[in-house]
């Protein structure tokens, strides 16, 4: 049952108008959590590499001091001090040092495994990127404050990285690197939650269909790469003839497995050989008596 408009609700005209108002970041967080590509964060690359230097930094002081004091309690010069044990050393100062090495070096490990994990994340696509200013650009870039959506401009998309990546077969990104082709009409899908000061600007895609169709396609080139050498090969009479149309086949069945599918060099290898001697296998078959 749709809600029923009040006095106090405000009209398109309103929204248009402060949009920072109406809209402001709950609005935004809504869209950006429409769909997971959307979820874009900086890494912080070069902010993430000085902090872990003025770690690094902090503790090699520590770690020069007490070098230093080991230094000075092994000198001929200095008392009878124990220095081979950790329960009773009698250098206070030797035991606070440590103390604040194991703090810091605790938080330095901490960060660096930190820095390992987010380094892992893929970088965002241009697309998605440019998809989120769009938003801003439908609500004339006031929706959110303009400093606050400095973290989108061009000279930091290459520091953005996408949070929940979707994983895609090379066909698929190979669609969504289209416009034209990842915004046809059959793939669109509703999208109920949507406000109704978006509803005629947002326009949301059937991840389901898109994918169905990439792994048809992909079905569809293997079923004839596999056919269609056949049929060539029997009507062909000329050896030499055959196997250019193998070695072309074989090529294209590289090709394909390389550039459309997620496989590994040493796999689409393995495939391929094992295509190539198919189609030799054909050959000697089909060959005079």
């Amino acid at each position: 049952m749709a809600a029923v408009a009040t006095i106090d609700d405000p009209t398109k005209e309103d929204i248009l108008r402060k949009p920072w108002k109406y809209i402001g970041y709950e609005g935004y967080s809504n869209f950006i959590a429409s769909d997971d590509e959307f979820f874009v964060l900086r890494r912080f690359n070069a902010l993430n590499v000085r902090i872990a230097l003025l770690l690094q930094d902090e503790i090699s002081k520590l770690e020069n001091e007490l070098s230093e004091i080991d230094r000075d309690c092994s000198k001929k010069s200095a008392s009878d001090i124990n220095n081979g044990t950790l329960r009773h050393d009698e250098v206070e100062d030797r035991t606070e040092i440590l103390n604040k090495i194991r703090r810091k070096i605790r938080n330095y490990n901490d960060f660096i495994i930190q820095q390992t994990a987010v380094d892992k994340y893929d970088s965002a696509p241009r697309r998605v990127i440019k998809s989120i200013r769009n938003w801003h650009s439908n609500h004339g870039n006031r929706a959110v404050d303009a400093d606050e959506q400095g973290y989108l401009a061009r000279e930091k998309e290459k520091d953005l990285i996408s949070i929940l990546p979707k994983d895609k077969l090379p066909v698929r990104r190979l669609i969504d690197h289209s416009r034209r082709l990842r915004t046809f009409s059959i793939w669109r899908r509703e999208s109920p939650d949507i406000p109704d000061y978006d509803a005629d600007l947002v326009s949301y895609y059937s991840d389901e269909r898109i994918d169905s169709f990439a792994s048809g396609l992909i079905v569809a080139t293997g079923v004839i790469m596999l056919i269609a050498p056949i049929w060539i090969l029997q009507w062909l009479q000329n050896q030499v003839y055959k196997l250019v149309v193998i070695t072309l086949f074989v090529f294209v069945f590289l090709l394909t497995l390389s550039l459309a599918m997620a496989t590994k060099p040493f796999e689409a290898l393995g495939a391929t050989a094992a295509y190539a001697a198919v189609l030799m296998v054909f050959l000697q078959l089909g060959g005079p008596n």
